[in-house]
């Protein structure tokens, strides 16, 4: 198709746009004006409007128009529509972010828990493939031993369980024996309420090659033999070896029900498992359980009960 303009420069300015784009699109042929450098120019700068009416030629054979807007100004948002998008979108994220984090909390501490349960059953299992049945352990004699035998050393006990039944089995980034938890750096341990149960820290600590940390210790029985005038136990026996694991090792909160969670291997029954009041309670029981601080130790119970997740009527999270 072929576009020509008289050879006269175009001076008006009106639709600059549109010579400039027809040119730079080579739509017009003698729309340039050759100067003694040879140097073509596109002089579409003022009244262009009257050069195309004053010379209808300058249109192609067979176009009909060249179509302008008189109107330059470009649709766009006022303040006050800018503001009530951006108030929308403010409280749309303030209901969703919260349970967006939360759900990811909850799906971290699952992750965490699954894993580190599977890590520490598998190495038992693993112990007594190797050492045989639990009841030919150096450590068979825990279960049933009062706590006031002067012939037992609780530490030394623990100690030997750990890196004889247990270190050999799993992947351990950092042992550092039996130990208080201040020596170590760690902070522990704290009920749902903020109670600090610091005088329950003592025990063998590790740090999974997972990060999390978990301190083996000797539990105890409730009174055994009934009870004095005054209340107190005739006597007490140990029992179950506990482990309290921390899912994200030294770091806060250190709470029970919330990265703490308390599981326990029986000795004479082989039995690994979370820490649990007694095998009787449903579900709804031990929900309001968890939902306590001298409870708190049964909420990992509660999670494995429930499949392996947290539910919204978790308490702690």
């Amino acid at each position: 198709m072929n576009y020509s303009l008289s050879n006269k420069k175009i001076k008006s300015g009106i639709f600059n746009k549109v010579a400039m784009a027809l040119c730079q699109n080579n739509l017009l042929t003698n729309l340039f004006h050759t100067t003694r450098h040879s140097e073509r120019r596109c002089y579409a700068r003022r009244h262009i409007r009257f050069a195309f009416t004053r010379h209808p030629e300058a249109l192609a054979e067979g176009a009909t128009h060249v179509g302008m807007s008189n109107n330059n100004r470009r649709a766009a948002f006022t303040l006050a529509e800018v503001l009530i998008t951006l108030g929308i979108i403010g409280v749309v994220a303030a209901l969703t972010i919260p349970t967006l984090i939360s759900n990811y909390n909850k799906r971290q501490t699952v992750t965490k828990l699954k894993q580190t349960y599977s890590i520490l059953s598998q190495a038992l299992t693993m112990a007594q493939v190797k050492e045989g049945d639990t009841s030919t352990w150096d450590v068979a004699g825990i279960f049933g031993t009062p706590t006031d035998d002067p012939n037992f050393n609780r530490e030394e006990s623990i100690e030997k369980f750990v890196d004889k039944y247990l270190i050999p089995y799993v992947k351990v980034s950092k042992n550092y024996g039996v130990s208080n938890a201040s020596n170590i750096g760690y902070d522990a341990y704290y009920a749902p309420s903020g109670n600090h149960y610091s005088a329950y820290t003592r025990g063998h600590y590790f740090l999974l090659s997972n990060n999390v940390l978990v301190m083996t210790s000797i539990a105890t029985s409730g009174c055994v033999g009934g009870t004095n005038p005054d209340g107190s136990c005739v006597s007490t026996e140990f029992r179950n070896i506990v482990f309290y694991v921390d899912i994200n090792g030294l770091n806060k909160p250190n709470t029970l029900g919330k990265d703490v969670f308390l599981m326990q291997f029986d000795i004479p029954s082989k039995q690994f498992g979370f820490h649990q009041y007694t095998n009787n309670n449903s579900r709804d029981s031990y929900k309001s359980i968890c939902a306590t601080d001298s409870g708190s130790q049964v909420c990992g119970y509660l999670i494995y009960l429930d499949g392996w997740q947290i539910r919204d009527d978790y308490p702690w999270l």
